[in-house]
């Protein structure tokens, strides 16, 4: 053996102890128990993550706390601490700011608002799954200007160039993520309530999902372990970290040849276009008789946020093709739909956890043992199956008569 390959395997022989050593202990402590994670609520924006955190911006919020929360958030986040009035304010989860116009530079709805008594505006447009609407943070800046508008992901990224319409980062509006910021003010919040056990418990349970949602270790002992052993093995924790994404292209590659041999003797045409250096990425399943659409599976923030559903051909001009309305109409009928805005997908549903995030060991770990490959074959079987009914079966069928 020579003496680099007996680097690596100090190295990972080091690391997999200390991590069945913490599983052990997780296991024993009770850590492994998170109930957003238990009721599949992880990646929920509106329901689960919006909801949350306005409540804890809300003075008058359940948790009982008065503003200490909103004041805390300020102090964590904003530049601005003296312009807001938070004494005397109110707070808006889905702030509905009316219809949206045909430049989309007014209305939609606001993740939250926080309103004071002088009309000032703290805004956070939230974003775990959903893609940036054309001049979404534009039209939200209107109001925001006066105090401030804060764009949260879970990593800091920034939005696109169409929803700024001109705005800069920094100068109008500032990204804020859930790795630092919102876990720095949860662990702030956390101590005001250290002897409140509900409020404290409910605090850490959030902030082990964010940790979860951002790739971190939820220990602090496991983390101070880990980081002892990658100084003590530089050159090599260097080599692998620099290598892990070539073995995860490859992993890809691999499985998306074993996607396509799966549906090789189906009735489906099957294209596997996964590529992490690009959004909005996926693999497509094509049918000889459907001229309008085709099932999709597509990343929409590279290896994460994966969706489901019949997406819409484009056309020359990248657009989507028009669809006949009575066909539309039809599979947008179709049960649990999500409502798609941009026009690209008639029906969408979200990937289910672990198979929806390919940033997390989970999903890679459902990639090797075949359980993602089931999950892919069973989604496009239940899709195909509901487009087989008769009336839109004879739909498609009379549509395609009609074009020939």
């Amino acid at each position: 053996m020579t003496y680099e390959n007996l680097r690596f395997e100090t190295l990972f022989s080091q690391v997999n102890t200390t991590i069945e050593n913490h599983k052990e202990i997780d296991c024993i402590s009770g850590d492994n128990f998170n109930v957003f994670r238990i009721l599949k609520m992880e990646t929920n924006e509106v329901k689960m993550h919006s909801a949350l955190i306005g409540d804890l911006l809300n003075p008058n919020g359940s948790h009982g706390q008065g503003k200490v929360f909103l004041d805390l958030f300020i102090s964590t986040c904003s530049s601005k601490k003296e312009q807001f009035d938070t004494s005397n304010c109110s707070t808006h989860v889905e702030y509905n700011m009316g219809s949206m116009n045909d430049d989309r530079s007014e209305g939609g709805r606001i993740d939250i608002l926080i309103r004071d008594q002088t009309n000032k505006h703290i805004i956070i447009e939230n974003k775990i799954h959903a893609s940036d609407q054309e001049n979404q943070l534009f039209r939200y800046y209107k109001k925001a200007k006066e105090v401030d508008l804060f764009y949260l992901t879970l990593e800091g990224g920034l939005p696109s160039e169409s929803s700024c319409n001109g705005l800069k980062a920094d100068e109008h509006f500032k990204c804020i993520s859930y790795r630092q910021h919102i876990i720095e003010w949860l662990e702030s919040c956390r101590k005001e309530v250290a002897v409140l056990p509900i409020l404290r418990e409910s605090l850490s349970q959030y902030i082990n999902l964010i940790k979860y949602l951002t790739n971190q270790t939820t220990s602090h002992h496991m983390q101070n372990k880990l980081t002892s052993i990658i100084k003590e093995n530089l050159e090599a924790s260097f080599a692998v970290a620099g290598n892990l994404n070539n073995a995860l292209d490859q992993l890809s590659k691999e499985f998306g040849q074993k996607v396509e041999e799966a549906f090789a003797h189906s009735e489906f045409q099957c294209n596997y276009e996964v590529d992490f250096n690009r959004n909005y990425t996926g693999i497509w399943f094509y049918k000889a008789d459907w001229k309008y659409f085709k099932i999709g599976f597509q990343f929409h923030a590279k290896n994460r946020d994966l969706i489901y559903g019949f997406t819409i051909h484009g056309d020359a001009k990248k657009s989507p093709v028009a669809i006949p309305p009575a066909l539309a109409l039809a599979i947008a009928n179709l049960p649990n739909n999500i409502k798609q805005e941009n026009g690209w997908w008639a029906w969408r549903q979200y990937v289910e956890e672990p198979y929806g995030n390919w940033s997390k060991l989970a999903a890679w770990e459902a990639i090797q043992n075949g359980s993602m490959l089931h999950m892919i074959q069973h989604h496009v079987k239940t899709l195909s199956d509901l487009v087989a009914n008769e009336s839109i079966a004879n739909l498609l069928a009379s549509e395609l008569i009609e074009s020939n």
